[in-house]
């Protein structure tokens, strides 16, 4: 085996597993940012910073496998529409991310001026990042259709893409964004001994419903014992009473009479019921 193919086969696992791990964090922050009710500067910097690491790992990655696939061929590289527009889009992210590192950023972890112009901003950028994220899997994977692809259909499927992400973006993201950067705004201007209150009120807030949604899942658990119990005993024909049930049972069942109170007293007369004479 050429020392090329294995050189070339490790590029790509570690080409794969860069872009796995890229997507991922940026599919888990953007649903934080739009779950999230302020925005955290810290999670958001990191997330940025370790994507950053990443798509320069795709680029060294990458670039070595396209050269070893067309060498100095260029019409290798036109005669491929796939290539060329994966080509494309990574370039696209690329750009779109220093965008977002440069004005986006700076616009919602510092001090917000104007939300509705920051919200903007990020919304857009943050659209055309996932959406461009996403399209560069899908032409990864798209072996089966790049037959059927030219260059023209890649670019047009990929510019409706991202016109339907801008359009979600601007009509739904935008106000979520607004209103967590007016929230994460009044926090900052909060003193810092109020910003500890609210932060262990929070705690507070958070471990209750913990607690409560874990008493609920306990309670239901007993229920559905409960019931199977119940169920078990009625298939096989048994039913036992409760502990309280058979206690009332046995108080209200009638006592049986001693051996005394059945016989008779020496020296009465006959008496109904206790006993029979001779004269009657």
């Amino acid at each position: 085996m050429e020392i090329t193919v294995i050189a070339r086969q490790a590029l790509l696992y570690g080409h794969i597993i860069a872009f796995a791990l890229a997507l991922a964090t940026i599919m888990k922050e953007d649903v934080r940012l739009l779950r999230a009710r302020r925005i955290d500067p810290a999670s958001l910097h990191a997330t940025a910073k370790l994507v950053k690491w990443l798509l320069v790992a795709l680029w060294v990655t990458g670039v070595p496998m396209l050269v070893m696939s067309i060498r100095t061929d260029v019409s290798l590289l036109l005669g491929n529409p796939k290539l060329l527009a994966k080509l494309i889009v990574v370039a696209a992210l690329t750009l779109n991310g220093i965008v977002l590192h440069r004005v986006a950023f700076p616009l919602i972890t510092g001090k917000v001026r104007n939300p509705n112009r920051a919200a903007t901003v990020a919304a857009v950028l943050g659209a055309v990042s996932t959406t461009s994220w996403l399209y560069a899997s899908f032409v990864a994977v798209s072996r089966i259709v790049a037959s059927y692809f030219s260059l023209y259909d890649f670019v047009l499927l990929y510019l409706l893409a991202l016109a339907i992400a801008v359009s979600f973006a601007l009509l739904v993201v935008r106000r979520r964004l607004k209103l967590s950067l007016k929230l994460s705004d009044e926090l900052i201007e909060m003193p810092a001994a109020q910003r500890r209150r609210l932060s262990a009120l929070l705690i507070e807030v958070e471990n209750a419903m913990f607690d409560r949604g874990d008493a609920q899942r306990r309670l239901r658990a007993n229920y559905l014992a409960a019931q199977h119990h119940a169920r078990h005993h009625e298939n096989f024909g048994i039913v036992r009473p409760a502990h309280n049930d058979r206690q009332r049972v046995m108080h209200a069942w009638p006592k049986k009479p001693s051996v005394s109170a059945l016989r008779p007293e020496r020296g009465s007369g006959p008496q109904r019921g206790r006993g029979l004479h001779l004269s009657e």
